[in-house]
Order: C-alpha cells, then structure tokens, then sequence
C-alpha cells in the first residue's frame, strides 16, 4: 500500500510540474537572471531612436528588477556595482561611461585568471575570430577588461577564457542600477530595482507554487489516513 501511495504522490507531483506556467520554477533558482524569452526583447525602432515597451522584458532578475538603458540614465561617468553568477569571476571595481547613447565600461575582477573575455556565450567565442577577443590589462594581480554595456539590471554574457585550463568558460555579469547616485536613472523603480507590474508577477508565481503545494499535499494526507484508519 505504501508503495501505491508514494507512486501516486510522484505522478501528483509531476503533473503538478508539467502543467504550471513555463518559468515559474525559476522564482528558486540560482542564477543571476530569471529569463523569460516569451516576452520578446521589448524593442520597437521610431525614428532614429528605440522606443522600449516594458511589458516586453527581455530578461528579469530576482527581485524582477528591470532592464534600464543608456537613454534611461543620464549622460556621464559613473562607477556602478556589478555581480558575476561566477565566484571565480568576481569583479572588484568598474568605470563605466554613458555618451550618445551608448554605454561602455571598464571592468576589473580580482585574479589574473582570465587571458581574454569575450561578450557572448563560450561556444561563440571558441568559434570567433580572435580579433573579436578582448585582451586583459593587467595590473597589480588584478585584470581588467573593456565591454560594452547594453544595460543595467540586465543578464550581459560575458564568457571568460582561463590561462590555466586553456578553456573558455560562459560567465554573466550584471551592472546594478541601484548603484548608481541618485538622479542619474530617469525611470522610476521600485527599492527592488523592479516596476509593479515586475514585482506582481513574481508574486503570483510564489502564489501559485504554494497553492500547488497545498493541493498535493491535502491529497497525499488524505491517503495516509485513509491507509491509517483500515
């Protein structure tokens, strides 16, 4: 009997994972960024300058921050927080500088570990030109390397080449807008880095696993005490 019950709570279980919205899993996860590629890049082209629709995310992260973009920051230099989903590539300063609508940055992580960087995934960077690589600086056992930046609070692909391991590795970096001093970003967040409508979605993404939970749950209780009291 007990064997009975613990195939239906798996096949309970499974059902319950096949059938929940796509991503939803991903509110636990532990990569930097939540992707949600149904939502398009959010980019529509008037005129000469982008016109970015919102509810178009083309990336969220914990906490659904959202993406923000050169002309969502005001022209200057800044030196923005930025976190890697790699301990081995960790970065300890950058310099980054937003002009005529781009944004370029200098960052620096703390080993000499790394010959090259390459912005794009490992697999793409191995099939590259070497021309495309970007050298390291390096300085006082630190290495630095110069990126472009397409946004804050956004997942940028960023694969690393080892020195020891002759490999490339993929590594995502992502420059926090909260960082930056006050003023500087011209639309209006929430204290998580998110809009509302972000932050609502994840919430009934928790809302809908624990009620999950509590449906497969209730049922497998109910068998355990039927089982109990035959």
């Amino acid at each position: 009997m007990m064997k009975r019950i613990a195939a239906i709570a798996a096949t309970l279980i499974l059902t319950v994972v096949i059938l929940m919205p796509s991503g939803m899993w991903d509110v636990f996860a532990e990569p930097v960024v939540l992707k949600d590629s149904s939502r398009g890049i959010g980019v529509e082209e008037s005129g000469s300058a982008p016109e970015r629709d919102r509810s178009l995310q083309d990336g969220t992260l914990v906490y659904s921050m959202t993406p923000v973009y050169p002309e969502d920051v005001q022209e200057g230099d800044y030196e923005p927080d930025v976190i890697s989903d790699s301990r081995f590539f960790k970065i300890i300063h950058s310099d980054l500088t937003n002009k005529d609508g781009r944004m370029e940055a200098v960052i620096t992580i703390s080993s000499t570990s790394y010959a090259y960087v390459f912005q794009g995934t490992a697999e793409q960077a191995a099939a590259a030109d070497s021309s495309e690589w970007i050298a390291a600086d390096e300085k006082d056992g630190y290495g630095s390397f110069s990126v472009s930046v397409e946004a804050f609070n956004k997942e940028l692909p960023c694969a690393a080449y080892s020195k020891k391991k002759q490999k490339w590795y993929d590594r995502n970096i992502v420059f926090l807008a909260d960082s930056l001093p006050d003023g500087a970003v011209m639309i209006e967040l929430n204290k998580e880095g998110g809009t509302i409508a972000d932050t609502q979605d994840a919430a009934l993404q928790v809302i809908y696993i624990a009620l999950a939970i509590i449906v497969v749950g209730g049922i497998l209780n109910h068998f355990v005490k039927k089982r109990y009291y035959e």
